[in-house]
């Protein structure tokens, strides 16, 4: 943890959840965060109850452009930049194409990948001009291949996934790291949706650990509980023909 001791955080999408456990490891670790979302009220209580000083409430609502924008002018001026942004913020309806629903897959889509593109348009070029930063995208295991039940979310997933990879690549040598979180089954309020047996299912603050010890390291697809996300990975590697027969069964 000493890698974030004074490092300045940006977390979006961290009211609650494991964006509000990664507050709590940051600021117990000596950084300065600033969390937004768009409950005023949860992230000033969040901020509050923050150990060590400078943390920050900073509300906006990534599906419009102008509050993202706002967030990051007073952002900026108070802290001049930042050392790194987490994008977690999320949005998640089971969603069948026999069932399909136009508003609930756009709204998934607005949150979990066009709201990361408005954050990123904010961040990227200050971190490009200054040479150095930490871009964090909290994708899914969902997005590695479609899945029963995911229209909306797991192409949204799929989408930040391959955001992230282009950054990746487009960054390499600019003095900026760039890691995508691809969690399984996490206890939340998105998962508490979910009618069906989910394995492995962790909890919010074991999923933070697990971000937080793989962004001190140097990989990119930080994917856990790993006795699940290796399955997904094996099923990501399978033909066609093969992948459609098991997933059928699901």
């Amino acid at each position: 943890m000493n890698n974030f001791l004074g490092k300045k955080i940006w977390l979006v999408g961290a009211s609650e959840g494991i964006g509000e456990e990664l507050a709590k490891l940051f600021a117990s670790a000596g950084a300065q965060v600033c969390i937004s979302a768009r409950s005023v009220d949860k992230i000033s209580a969040l901020v509050a109850a923050l150990p060590g000083a400078g943390n920050i409430a900073m509300p906006l609502d990534v599906t419009k452009e102008d509050t993202v924008r706002q967030a990051w002018k007073d952002l900026s001026g108070r802290w001049g930049g930042i050392d790194i942004i987490i994008y977690n913020a999320g949005s998640y309806d089971p969603l069948s194409c026999r069932d399909f629903n136009l508003a609930k897959a756009e709204a998934m889509l607005d949150v979990n990948f066009r709201g990361a593109l408005r954050v990123l348009d904010c961040v990227i070029p200050s971190m490009v001009a200054r040479k150095s930063g930490h871009i964090v995208m909290v994708a899914s295991v969902a997005g590695y291949r479609g899945l029963p039940k995911a229209l909306g979310y797991g192409a949204s997933k799929a989408a930040l996934l391959h955001l992230t990879e282009n950054m990746r690549i487009d960054l390499a040598d600019s003095g900026i790291k760039v890691q995508v979180v691809s969690p399984g089954f996490v206890k939340t309020r998105l998962t508490d949706k979910n009618e069906f047996k989910m394995p492995c299912i962790i909890t919010a603050d074991v999923a933070a650990k697990e971000i937080v010890k793989g962004m001190a390291e140097n990989g990119f697809d930080i994917n856990f509980p790993k006795r699940f996300t290796y399955i997904l990975k094996t099923l990501r590697m399978l033909p066609y023909w093969l992948y459609f027969k098991i997933a059928n069964t699901l």
